[in-house]
């Protein structure tokens, strides 16, 4: 009931109160559940039914749900970020981190590296087509295509570990995996911040180095400071009271995405390293903590990526669709060829399987999208578009590449291999 009163006090204060969320949530969970479970029967990952579900009735398809409906279900989106990432830090012990920390960092930088510079060479070629780019000095689409390269680079620690998590998928393969798309989008987020400031700077409001370096680090170092503190809190409350850590936890994650949205910090961040810090601690609680997600979060993770398909604007495929198609296609040969290259000889599975755990995107890209948009009004809703597009068709084939990744490597575990269970 708290955790009731929490969420629609947080609604009350939102531009978008008074739309239908209620009514929005419960078909889109409905739906989801159900299309979930014929997925798994198709033997596709269930987040693909959740996703294809939401994009058929959502606004841009059959229009059952309406947008205004659709919007209001930001916090679950949240909500469901902060528990997988929660989960994913139990998944950080250091002696992971002590055995392919180096190597993933290096794969890390070579993959984003090369990616950035495909995109940023095509994105800047296309300055003559493009209709946000077409008008700006060099310096001006120099920097932006600098700007949108750098999102467009970014992974989906969210469906990465939303799938590994459904597949219950072991191993060293999984480990790198999950350790590349995490350091991943924490190089993005640096860099995005970066190229943000440069862009201003461009567009004649001077590069305040200052303010950049501060917002960056507030975001990175910030986050983590909350999110120990938020981990001492769950171990007080988990050796103190110890009753209903199911509800206890949504209720704590729901605090972190909605504080930490408000305080400028990353919500992914606050609860990674608040999982990471309470399974180097105490290796048991981790655990109970990963046990209590698995049982209170599929509604959740239902709803939430239900909510994803729903909001993919189908309409921006038409018309940005060449463009998205073509970064998206060259953004897919860079990222498949870094990891032939650049993946570590030991295990032949990294050369042949990792590009395909690493096409999509969700939260992150999502989230950076808008940030764009918001910060700089002349093009930024034009960049969301082409964005948004690109996301469209990275999360309908990401989430089966993904598991055709956990199937080739051999981790994924014999029952759910078979779609059986």
């Amino acid at each position: 009931m708290v955790l009731l009163a929490a969420i629609t006090q947080a609604q009350a204060v939102r531009v978008d109160a008074g739309t239908p969320v209620l009514l929005a949530a419960g078909a889109l969970l409905l739906c989801g559940l159900f299309a979930g479970k014929v997925a798994k029967g198709l033997g596709l990952p269930r987040l693909t039914g959740y996703l294809l579900v939401g994009v058929a009735v959502g606004p841009y398809a059959l229009g059952f749900i309406p947008n205004a409906g659709v919007k209001g279900l930001e916090l679950v989106k949240g909500l469901a970020v902060s528990l997988i990432a929660l989960v994913a830090g139990t998944e950080l012990h250091l002696g992971l981190i002590r055995r392919v920390g180096a190597r993933v960092a290096l794969l890390c930088a070579a993959v984003c590296g090369v990616t950035f510079a495909v995109c940023f060479g095509a994105t800047f070629a296309l300055k003559p087509v493009l209709p946000f780019l077409s008008p700006m000095t060099v310096p001006q689409a120099l920097a932006v295509s600098a700007l949108l390269s750098t999102v467009v680079v970014s992974f989906s620690p969210t469906v990465t570990i939303a799938i590994v998590q459904e597949t219950a998928a072991r191993g060293p393969f999984t480990e790198f995996l999950m350790a590349l798309v995490i350091i991943g989008d924490l190089f993005v987020m640096v860099a995005f911040g970066l190229a943000a400031g440069v862009t201003r700077a461009t567009f004649g409001n001077g590069l305040d180095l200052p303010a950049l370096v501060g917002g960056v680090g507030w975001e990175l170092f910030g986050s983590v400071a909350v999110g120990c503190l938020l981990a001492v809190a769950m171990l007080l409350y988990m050796r103190g009271v110890n009753r209903e850590l199911p509800l206890f936890l949504v209720g704590l994650s729901f605090a972190a995405a909605e504080g930490g949205a408000r305080l400028h910090l990353s919500p992914l961040l606050v609860s990674l390293a608040a999982g990471a810090l309470i399974a180097n601690l105490d290796e048991r609680e981790g655990r109970r903590i990963h046990h209590a997600i698995n049982q209170a979060g599929l509604p959740v993770f239902a709803l939430f990526f239900a909510a994803a398909g729903a909001g993919l604007k189908l309409d921006a495929l038409v018309t940005v669709g060449p463009a998205a198609l073509l970064l998206v296609a060259l953004r897919g040969l860079a990222i498949w060829g870094a990891c032939r290259r650049f993946a570590p000889a030991e295990d032949p599975r990294l050369k042949r399987y990792l590009w395909m755990g690493l096409i999509s995107q969700a939260g992150v890209t999502f989230g950076l999208a808008a940030l764009v948009s918001r910060t700089f009004p002349s093009f930024g809703p034009q960049v969301e578009v082409l964005i948004v597009a690109m996301i469209t068709a990275h999360e309908l084939v990401g989430p089966v590449l993904t598991r055709r990744a956990l199937l080739g490597s051999g981790e994924i575990r014999a029952e759910e291999a078979g779609g059986g269970a």
